[in-house]
């Protein structure tokens, strides 16, 4: 009975649409951070240890780099059709002297661009060096810029303006 009363009613597409995408964007952020701090704690210990750079140290690297592209493309696809993007800058006057306007129209992307950016050449230039202490130097100084960056930009619930996850 629910589920026919919930197709029968009439959404909105765009919203239904705008609505998966900030819950995916929101959730997907944990695999991200996941799989940069275990690159990052892989890196540091081979790097302190001397270890070879092994299979599972490239997998962190690349699902790290993976899910921040997986997400990168899912925020710019809200800051197009989504309600704090575009939207804010092509419709608000003086959006820059609005805090959470500002943060979600231009800091927020800007700065996920640039760590996400710092993430992808610290991958690339791992991935083409041979000896793996480079390997792991490089990945540790880049992930660790990219994700500093990241939960910089991150709207946490317990910051001014960002009372919660969505």
């Amino acid at each position: 009975m629910l589920v026919s009363q919930l197709l029968s009613y009439n959404f909105d597409q765009n919203l239904i649409m705008i609505i998966g995408l900030n819950h995916l964007h929101s959730s997907f952020r944990y695999l991200v951070l996941l799989f940069i701090v275990l690159t990052i704690v892989d890196s540091a210990i081979g790097l302190a240890s001397g270890k070879t750079f092994s299979k599972s140290s490239k997998l962190f690297a690349l699902l790290g780099l993976i899910f921040s592209h997986v997400q990168l493309l899912v925020g710019l696809a809200l800051y197009f059709i989504g309600d704090k993007g575009l939207k804010i800058i092509t419709s608000v006057d003086g959006f820059m002297s609005i805090p959470t306007a500002r943060f979600f129209a231009v800091e927020h992307i800007s700065t996920m661009i640039i760590a996400i950016a710092l993430i992808t050449v610290g991958y690339s230039r791992a991935k083409r060096m041979s000896e793996s202490a480079a390997k792991f130097k490089t990945q540790l100084i880049f992930y660790s810029i990219g994700l500093i960056l990241i939960f910089a930009m991150i709207p946490w619930p317990f910051m001014k303006d960002f009372g919660t996850w969505m």
